[in-house]
């Protein structure tokens, strides 16, 4: 598998915030430090303590502990997060704007701060579904960790490529492209998720 890096993604110029276009343009997206290692670790301060175990929506517990073992908190805006969510809104509708095109609104369902412990994990799935679901254009997650802190816990696009572990980094992908994220062997893995919503795809 390749990583966006060596995939011909979308990468931002060094010292100038500008996009230049490689390759491959339909599938990956990696927009690097799109918050600071030190934001990152404020986010994980801030939510950790709020997490639960998380499930797959529309699955009842049984099926849902089968494809994914992780914990979870939505997290919506409001005075303290609104920069969060201003922060993501900026880099990816700069992605959308010079790759995807897609008609996209808002983040309406929030975003997701997740934590994969060791041997946890979620299976492949899509974003996109049924319901609410049918709204989501644009996947976007966001390495809180940095690097060395873990080892496994890759979050892998199918057919080929393997997200960056760089802390801060945005990878953001169409809602319909499935994915996974591999067994954590070492460590935490703390991410942020969310999904730029908009009309159904036809």
């Amino acid at each position: 598998m390749r990583s966006p890096s060596t995939a011909g993604q979308w990468l931002a110029s060094a010292g100038s915030g500008a996009f230049e276009p490689e390759k491959d343009q339909t599938r990956l997206a990696a927009i690097p430090m799109v918050f600071t290692p030190e934001e990152c670790l404020r986010l994980i301060a801030e939510f950790t303590p709020h997490l639960k175990p998380a499930s797959v929506e529309s699955m009842d517990p049984a099926q849902s502990a089968g494809i994914r073992k992780s914990s979870a908190v939505f997290v919506f805006p409001n005075p303290s997060t609104n920069w969060v969510f201003d922060r993501m809104r900026k880099a990816i509708r700069e992605v959308n704007d010079a790759v995807y095109g897609f008609h996209v609104s808002e983040f309406r369902e929030g975003f997701q701060f997740t934590r994969y412990e060791v041997g946890e994990y979620y299976g492949p799935h899509f974003d996109i579904g049924p319901g609410k679901l049918t709204e989501r254009k644009l996947s976007l997650t966001v390495q809180l960790s940095a690097a060395e802190d873990y080892t496994g816990g890759e979050l892998i696009i199918y057919p080929e490529f393997v997200a960056s572990k760089d802390q801060g980094t945005m990878t953001v992908f169409p809602s319909f492209m499935c994915h996974d994220v591999r067994p954590v062997e070492t460590g935490v893995r703390y991410s942020l998720v969310s999904w730029l919503a908009g009309p159904q795809f036809r």
